[in-house]
């Protein structure tokens, strides 16, 4: 088991200091990292992408992993969350916001002078779903001029993670309304991240091609008017004349195997069946 001095932080199950990223059962508690927390690791732990390559969003768990970070080439944290602790000030430039909520123009000056300087910043909070990703949500509206539902939306595909507390929600609505006179998400975000689906997307794994046949069968639930080529079109290769001339009201017998076959028969059968009635026969 690895020692505290090793590891900068302990499992984010247990607290106890164990590799469970690597499936080391933890000597404490006995715990083993099952898939879904391994997947809500990936979640929680890497930065997200926000700008590539200039603005990180991500979670007290992504802050205390100098490695990575130093390995992505972040070289600034912002911290918003002002009780957390500044782990490794030899290694990267911090800043704490003075204030709770946090003050967006804060947040605002200490991105903009990290980005002039085509340098990398983290934003981050204790989960990494609310407080930080409401800074980097104001911050694309007021220096990307999106509108809120642009800017969330934006945030919320690339963390999917992210849930706004209402408190930080309203902070966002009314910063909207200072900037723009009006909000473009008056009901929140719960509305927004229910997404009516109106034709569903087919993978192109799933995808099959389909025939002419199978393209022309008649709908089973009504009537298709004007598709050709369907099933169940009367022809008039597909009936018989009556042999003893033609009497109205009558039951329509069924075409007979060679009829059906050879057309040339029917128009025969056809033909002779005009002849009797001119005949009187």
């Amino acid at each position: 088991m690895k020692a505290k001095r090793d590891r900068e932080e302990p499992c984010f199950i247990c607290n106890h200091y164990h590799d469970h990223e690597n499936g080391e059962p933890c000597q404490v508690c006995g715990h083993v990292m099952t898939q879904a927390e391994r997947r809500h690791l990936e979640h929680s732990v890497l930065p997200t992408p926000i700008i590539p390559g200039s603005l990180y969003l991500g979670s007290y768990d992504t802050a205390s992993r100098s490695e990575l970070l130093r390995a992505m080439g972040i070289t600034h944290i912002l911290n918003t969350w002002p009780s957390n602790p500044a782990l490794f000030k030899n290694s990267f430039t911090y800043h704490t916001v003075s204030s709770t909520p946090v003050d967006f123009q804060e947040c605002f000056d200490f991105i903009d002078s990290v980005l002039k300087a085509e340098q990398k910043v983290l934003v981050y909070c204790m989960t990494g779903t609310s407080r930080s990703p409401s800074v980097v949500i104001s911050y694309l509206m007021k220096h990307r001029g999106w509108r809120l539902v642009e800017s969330y939306k934006w945030v919320k595909d690339k963390r999917p993670v992210i849930s706004i507390k209402d408190e930080d929600a309203k902070r966002l609505m009314d910063f909207e309304v200072q900037l723009r006179g009006d909000c473009s998400a008056p009901l929140g975000f719960t509305v927004l991240d229910i997404t009516p689906t109106f034709a569903p997307q087919v993978q192109p794994s799933q995808a099959t091609t389909q025939t002419p046949e199978t393209a022309a069968m008649p709908s089973t639930s009504g009537p298709s008017f004007g598709a050709q080529g369907t099933q169940g079109q009367w022809s008039l290769a597909g009936a018989s004349a009556p042999t003893g001339g033609f009497r109205f009201g009558g039951n329509v017998q069924q075409p007979s195997a060679s009829a059906s076959r050879n057309p040339f028969t029917l128009s025969r059968q056809i033909g002779d069946a005009g002849n009797d009635m001119e005949t009187g026969a």
